[in-house]
């Protein structure tokens, strides 16, 4: 049976390249959009028993047809909890099961988005880069304890596709050449809590039997890290070589950073496993 993996962070438009290179791979993929502003409105429009019942009859019906295709998108308002427990739910349901998931953070990206240095674009990058990941993670973790064992856990990577700062800027001056978005003080902090969640995530739940938690990170310019679609084939393959190993992974391995590139085969190689 294929896996299903969720992937959250890298949303659809701009992960399109990404999941054509995870179903490439022969998986169901589910991947997050943001939550569109009619979306929103609908939410909070009052519907009759009726109404409610036709509208959501009609949604499984587009639901079930999109998940034939083999790719299946969720909307994901990121500063919503109960959002992030909707993703991980209709994630699994969208192919009745869920094995895998996939946290992306991609540092270039978000600071080619980020705006103007203020007070606001600190809120908003606590409420867009901080906070929906780790609400996602917990989500992600539940889930995996509720449904998952030691003889099949789930997987649950941190990815972080690294990008220089404004810092690194003033360090090596030839960075500003125009070509690289530099993240701002907001966006680098964001990047920081990501990598400092994910390790301290996996240092309380790496032993538990249900999840293999993998770190991977690498620079933004490197050959495979440029191209979306072969880093998605090679993350893949990586996953597979954690799902094949004998025993599962514990705090002590899941707390290293894996760099991206690194080959699967001798991954895990200096833990003697």
């Amino acid at each position: 049976m294929a896996k299903t993996i969720l992937i959250a962070g890298k949303d659809m438009p701009r992960g399109e390249a990404f999941v054509e290179g995870m179903t490439a791979t022969g998986r169901n993929v589910v991947v997050t959009r943001p939550e569109t502003e009619f979306e929103e409105q609908k939410a909070l429009e009052k519907k009759t028993v009726a109404e409610k019942k036709a509208e959501a009859a009609a949604l499984a019906e587009a639901e079930t047809r999109e998940a034939s295709t083999g790719v299946f998108t969720v909307a994901w308002n990121r500063s919503s909890s109960v959002s992030a427990r909707t993703v991980v739910l209709q994630a699994e349901n969208a192919y009745d099961q869920l094995d895998e998931a996939v946290l992306f953070f991609d540092e270039e990206a978000y600071a080619a988005e980020a705006e103007r240095l203020d007070v606001s674009e600190c809120v908003r990058g606590c409420d867009e880069l901080v906070v929906p990941y780790q609400m996602l993670a917990l989500e992600l973790i539940s889930r995996f304890e509720k449904h998952n064992s030691g003889s099949n856990p789930g997987t649950l990577v941190f990815l972080l596709k690294e990008g220089p700062s404004v810092a690194d800027g003033v360090r090596s001056p030839a960075i500003r050449n125009g070509q690289n978005a530099l993240a701002s003080p907001v966006v680098a902090a964001a990047a920081g809590a990501f990598t400092s969640f994910a390790e301290n995530l996996a240092a309380v739940y790496g032993d538990d039997p249900y999840v293999n938690i993998v770190l991977v990170r690498g620079d933004s310019n490197s050959e495979l890290a440029r191209s979306d679609e072969q880093l998605a084939s090679w993350l893949a393959s990586f996953m597979d070589s954690v799902d094949s190993l004998k025993t599962k992974l514990t705090a002590k391995k899941s707390i290293a950073w894996n760099k991206i590139g690194a080959k699967s085969a001798g991954a895990f190689s200096l833990f003697k496993l």
